[in-house]
């Protein structure tokens, strides 16, 4: 069974709406309401077979307590989290739980929300057009999932075992506001999943509850939080896609950088002609920097331009300047598709196993390489499909 927790606080009207959506396009679930400090208390609309417990805080105990509120009654093994300002349509959660075999937390796609999940969509006038909208992203994506970092809370999908293994969403700020990209980043943390389901479209009003609470100054509130999971999780917490590049912080190198210069970065080329900030032929000479000394090393179509004789001593000088924890992203055709062996300036070649060698013990030790990397993600990019252009993307960390 499906528990779905829809925290209210006044807009009785828009709450109804969002009931009645979820009775027309739900199956085998209890619906329960948190009200959090409504004046007057607010009262559902008659519920049929479907049960709705009313949960009622005579003060506003902000959206992460309410929740917690919620979760804590659930009966289901699903929790649905969703804004009283949302409209479903047909199928909705059906698609969020088949999701959920192979991830831990997922969210749909809207009209109204920040980041990955924001689609454009045709405009719909009425219900009729708004479910002809959602059928045809459903026949587009069908079960097709994105892998994120997290999902916006405005409607979200999370089994009740993993509240019991990772714990409530954090009640620390009120009233809201970053509670549910701090539950996402701990359940990933703990080696689970996260995805956006691309075939399953909701309407969402969105900011609805901020614009009848007096003394809220929303950008202030998003400051907070912000600071608050920068505090948590780092400077990268807001990227939500999931090889996301990581913020440059520190020393920075930009090796091999062409005219491609990054802004944040040390740009780092052994031709003079492209004016680097340092010119330096890394594979004969190595890195001008100490021992543990740089933050942040990026090589995006650098390393097939290494002789293969030289690559091990490239990664391993690599490995030798960062700082234990340090970064090293990498981005190079793979053999998969034809841009390895294309471009005649290509003297070595790679794929995704081809890091193996530099993170996992038995390859490592196979020709005592030292370098000894974390790989946090690994990933397959088609820039070019036309061309059958295939890039692996790395992101690792110095062990």
């Amino acid at each position: 069974m499906k528990s779905i927790i829809i925290p209210v606080f006044n807009q009785h009207d828009m709450t109804n709406e969002c009931i009645y959506a979820v009775m027309e396009n739900t199956q085998d679930c209890e619906i329960i309401v948190v009200d959090n400090g409504s004046n007057p208390p607010y009262k559902p609309p008659f519920t049929g077979f479907a049960e709705c417990l009313i949960i009622r805080n005579e003060e506003n105990k902000g959206f992460p307590a309410a929740i917690n509120q919620g979760i804590k009654e659930a009966r289901g093994d699903i929790i649905i989290l969703l804004n009283n300002d949302v409209i479903v349509t047909p199928k909705w959660a059906d698609m969020l739980e088949k999701a959920l075999d192979e991830y831990s937390i997922v969210g749909p796609t809207a009209n109204y929300c920040a980041g990955l999940q924001k689609i454009a969509v045709e405009f719909y006038g009425d219900k009729n057009e708004l479910n002809k909208v959602a059928q045809g992203q459903a026949e587009e994506y069908g079960d097709e999932v994105l892998p994120v970092n997290w999902v916006i809370g405005f409607c979200m999908a999370i089994r009740k075992t993993l509240i019991d293994e990772i714990g409530y969403f954090d009640e620390s700020l009120w009233p809201c506001c970053g509670e549910e990209i701090d539950i996402c980043l701990r359940a990933r943390q703990a080696g689970h999943n996260i995805g956006v389901v691309l075939g399953c479209f909701v309407h969402h009003e969105g900011s609805q509850t901020f614009i009848n609470m007096e003394g809220i100054d929303y950008k202030d509130l998003c400051f907070k939080n912000e600071r608050h999971l920068e505090k948590n999780w780092g400077k990268d917490w807001f990227k939500q896609e999931l090889n996301a590049s990581p913020t440059p912080q520190g020393i920075c190198l930009n090796l091999g950088c062409g005219y491609r210069h990054l802004e944040g970065f040390i740009n780092i080329d052994n031709r003079p002609e492209v004016k680097p900030d340092l010119v330096c032929d890394v594979a004969a000479f190595g890195l001008p920097y100490d021992d543990n000394s740089v933050d942040m090393v990026r090589a995006d179509d650098f390393l097939e331009h290494i002789p293969i004789g030289h690559v091990i001593p490239v990664i391993e000088d690599i490995y030798r300047v960062l700082k234990p924890g340090g970064v090293f992203e990498s981005s190079t055709p793979s053999t998969d598709g034809r841009g390895a062996f294309q471009d005649p300036t290509h003297v070595s070649f790679w794929n995704a196993n081809s890091w193996l060698y530099y993170s996992e013990p038995a390859y490592r030790n196979l020709y005592g390489i030292k370098a000894d990397f974390e790989i946090v993600s690994i990933t397959d990019t088609e820039p070019d499909p036309a061309l059958m252009i295939i890039h692996t993307h790395v992101i690792a960390k110095k062990r």
